[in-house]
């Protein structure tokens, strides 16, 4: 086990509200307005969303819900999401993908 920092925030989670495990990546992206990523999903990692500029929506599953500046989202595995820029400015945020291990047979 790693050897704890000063600062280091230690949080009992109910598991059922754990989520990225590890980090596989981390991605800038940005979406014009009036522009969105077309649905789709990942079979074997989730996404955390965090949103450093910008407001729209986005769809995951069959809930959708604003976003704006600071929100942070959470995106499980093999579910079917979107983000739309209906705002007037370049949304700008950070996708965090974790690998979770778990891929469906083919």
């Amino acid at each position: 086990m790693a050897a704890k920092t000063h600062g280091d925030i230690e949080a009992q989670v109910e598991p059922e509200f754990k989520c990225l495990k590890t980090v596989t990546y981390v991605s800038l992206a940005k979406l014009q307005p009036s522009l969105s990523y077309e649905p789709h999903k990942h079979q074997d990692h989730e996404e955390i969303y965090y949103i450093i500029n910008g407001n729209g929506h986005i769809k995951i599953g069959n809930e959708t819900s604003r976003f704006r500046d600071g929100d942070v989202i959470y995106i499980p595995e093999k579910t079917m999401h979107s983000i739309t820029n209906d705002g007037e400015e370049m949304v700008e945020f950070l996708a965090f993908g974790g690998f979770t291990g778990r891929k469906e047979a083919r």
